[in-house]
Parts: structure tokens; sequence; C-alpha cells
């Protein structure tokens, strides 16, 4: 035998295939949702028009005839930027653009290996200065090696770099790409000031091939700019100094290709997942806000209500029955809606700049992706069960649909055109705070993190479906 709160669940399960609203409302949902995702994500360019690869450095160097054995102690290292760079160098002249291997130190993101602004090798994440590097050249392979103390050495891999002659300059090299704070102007609106950085690091232990040619000179390398490319801001460097065996040198620009070394990564990375479902996902609420408050309203507005609580005098349980039944749809078709959503984006948002090297490739099995797509799914779920007890609050289908279409839709618009503390407000102590789910990494605006964002309409709902039972409870019908 059937418990009660099975059989209701049946009996509202029923209601709601035969209401003619819901159809409706569950295709507009799609419908919605996934017109406006491509619309978005066709309208979200990304203007990036720097150089694919960047060659700017002060090269402190001498010419180095042949293979050879390359080695320095990164002593110290002026922390101008977090991908600033500090190392060796082996380059075909000393030309902007021409091939080269190098070894670096960097203040905030470890040791790394590149060549020709087209291969990157990681070695120690977290390493910083003082570093040993060593490169050791065998024809057209160069290989890295890193080291805190100079005895025991790991290597960091082997790079093939086929345009780097016999005789070739080798030396130490120092750069610091452009940096910038991201500032906040406004509702909604991220701003960044690039601001030119000077390097600086001293070498010492510096062993070179005996074969090594003439003195130590400095070029200043120069990046060289195509048109129709802007050209990032520099700082002037200084001549080199040498003192018993110990260089300082300072340096400006930036070494890598694009996507590598932290080129082209000024500022934040916009949050690709939630660009690609927040627009289809808002729209789609009006659609669950409908159909939540029809759900019940309709049987007021019929006087079928009276019919369901003389068959299940227990209220309370009704609304459950109710709520699970609803949310339980909702998140079906709106976990459909989600993927969907995404899997149109992903390739939208690739196609209009979002796209590897510069930016990671979407993968729906990345676990905060998931949690993303499960998680909108959910917050439509949540946002029709919020709707349901409106509508038994207020038992009127217009001034419900009116007050949940404010909450979610006009008042997270209107907090976008006034100040950035009532944005702020809205976005983490009303029922929209709930979108937070979406959010796969933080940025300068976000001000709330993803689960306690949900938790914020998971109690927006709690608070409301116990004001809608107490009076449905309370009151005659």
């Amino acid at each position: 035998m059937r418990s009660p709160m099975v059989r209701a669940v049946r009996a509202e399960w029923t209601k709601l295939r035969s209401v003619r609203s819901t159809p409706l409302a569950l295709i507009a949902l799609l419908a919605l949702s996934l017109l406006l995702t491509v619309a978005s994500a066709n309208g979200s360019q990304f203007g990036y028009g720097g150089p694919k690869k960047y060659d700017a450095s002060s090269f402190v160097h001498r010419t180095a005839a042949g293979d050879g054995t390359f080695t320095v102690r990164v002593a110290a290292q002026k922390s101008s930027a977090g991908w600033a760079k500090a190392g060796l160098l082996l380059k075909d002249g000393t030309a902007s653009g021409s091939s080269y291997a190098a070894l670096m130190v960097t203040p905030e993101h470890g040791v790394r290996m590149m060549a020709d602004g087209k291969h990157e090798l990681t070695g120690s994440g977290g390493a910083d200065a003082p570093r040993w590097l060593r490169l050791v050249r065998s024809g057209d392979r160069v290989t890295g090696y890193e080291s805190a103390d100079g005895r025991a050495w790991t290597k960091v891999g082997t790079l093939t770099v086929a345009g780097l002659p016999a005789t070739a300059e080798a030396g130490l090299f120092v750069t610091s790409p452009m940096d910038g704070k991201e500032e906040r102007s406004g509702p909604g609106d991220l701003r960044m000031h690039p601001e030119a950085t000077l390097g600086r690091a001293v070498f010492d232990h510096v062993a070179f091939p005996a074969q090594g040619k003439g003195d130590w000179r400095q070029t200043d390398i120069k990046q060289t700019v195509k048109k129709g490319e802007m050209a990032d801001p520099v700082a002037d460097p200084k001549p080199f100094r040498e003192q018993a065996g110990t260089f300082t040198i300072t340096g400006s620009g930036d070494l890598g290709g694009l996507g590598m070394g932290g080129v082209g990564q000024l500022g934040g990375q916009p949050d690709l997942v939630k660009m690609a479902l927040d627009d289809g996902i808002q729209i789609a609420t009006i659609a669950v806000i409908a159909l939540g408050v029809l759900f019940i309203t309709s049987e007021y507005k019929t006087g079928t209500v009276r019919t369901t609580f003389t068959a299940s005098p227990r209220r309370g349980r009704v609304l459950a029955a109710k709520a699970l039944v609803l949310g339980a749809t909702v998140f079906v078709v709106g976990l459909v809606a989600s993927v969907a959503e995404f899997l149109v984006a992903r390739p939208a948002l690739r196609d209009n700049g979002f796209a590897p090297p510069l930016f990671p490739e979407l993968s729906l099995t990345d676990p905060a992706t998931m949690r993303a797509i499960v998680g909108s799914a959910a917050f439509l779920a949540l946002a029709a069960v919020l709707s349901l007890g409106a509508g038994a609050l207020l038992r009127r289908a217009v001034p419900a649909v009116v007050l949940m279409i404010v909450t979610f839709v006009v008042l997270p618009i209107v907090a976008q055109t006034t100040s950035i503390g009532f944005s702020d407000f809205v976005g983490r102590a009303t029922p929209t705070a709930g979108l937070a789910v979406q959010q796969t990494h933080r940025l300068l605006d976000t001000v709330i993190t993803p689960w306690a964002g949900f938790g914020v309409l998971c109690l927006y709902v709690v608070v409301v479906l116990g004001a809608a039972r107490w009076r449905l409870t309370g009151r005659d019908v």
C-alpha cells in the first residue's frame, strides 16, 4: 500500500502534466535559454590586439660557438611583475623575433623554459630567486636544468631549436611585462590601467664555455610590432653593471608566445563557463516563475483547491508534494537546457577569440564546469519552488508573478545601473545570489562564493515555503 506522501506526489504530478501552461513554460525555458545563449556568445568578442609572440628584453651577451654548458645563479630578482623573467638566453643574433632558447625564473610562477615563442616547459612551480639555472646545448637540442644549491640538479626538459645557428649569442636576460591594476569603475564594469614595469636581477656564478668570444655587451632588444598591433608600454633599462663576476641587469618588455609565460594574460581571466550559462539561465527564470506560480494559483482560480484539500486534508503535505514534483521537473528540464547552452556557447566563444592558448579549452567533464551546469539547473528548480511559495502566499497569479519578476529580473537590472554597493547587496543578499553557483573562478567583482550564494537562495525557499505552509494550515480556502 502506497504511503500518503507517495499518493500526494502522484496526484500533483498528474496535475502538473494536465496544466496547459506546463508544456508551454518548459518549451519557453528551453527556447529562451538557447536563443539568448547564442546571441550572447556571438556578441562576446575578445579584442586582443597585441603581438602573438613577444621578444623584448635586456640581453647581456657574448658569442658562443658550438655546443656547451651555460650556468648561472639568479641571486636576486625584483618582483616588478608576476611574470617578470630573468635567466639564460641562447639566441640567433640580437634581433627581435630571431630563434632562441631560454631558461628563466619568475617571481610568482617558478622556473620556465621556452623556445621561439612556440614551446614552453614548466620547472619548479614555486621556485623563485635565488635559483641556479643551466642550459646544455647539443646541436639543435637544448636541455634545461635548475637547482636550489648548485649541486643537486633537476632536469626541466629538452627542446629542439632548429633555427639556432652553430655560432649564437649566449648570455643573461631580464624582462618585465606591463602590469596594471584592475579596478571596478561601476556595477559590472572592470577596467585595467596598464603600466610599464622595469625588472631587475642580480646574477653570479656565471660559467660559460671557454670558447666564448668577445667582451660582455648589452643589447636592449625592442619588440617588433606589426601594422594593426598595439605596442605595450615599456620602461627604459639602465646599462648593466659588473663587479667581481656579479652582474646587475635591468630590463622591460616580455618574452614568449600568446598564452605562454603570461603573454596576453594581463588582468583576470573571464569566467567563460559563467559567460556561457548566465544570460540563458536568467531569461529561463521568467518561464519557471510563471510555471511555479500558476501551478498553485490556477487551483485557487478554478476552485479545484477545495477538492485537493478534501482528498488530502494535510495541507502541508500537499504543498511539499507540489514543491517536490515541480522542483524535480524543472531540474531535469533545466539540466538539459544548461548542457545545451554550454555546448552551443563553447564553439561560439572560441570563434570569437576566447580560444587556446590564451584561454583554456572548456570541458564538460571539468569538476567546476559540472558544478556550474548542475547548479544552474538547481537554481531554476529552486526559483520555481520559491515562486510556488509566493503563489501559495498571495493566491493570485498576477501579483505573485510580478513579485518574482521584480526579485529575479528587475532588481538585478536596476542594481547594474545604480552603484557598486547596491549591486553587491543584490548579488549576495537576494535570491539572485544563487546564480553564484555558476562561477568557476573568483574575479574582482565576485561578491559571494558559489555555495554561499546557493545557500542564500535555499534560505529564501525555506522561509517562503514555511510561511506558505503556515498560511495554508491557518486559514480556510
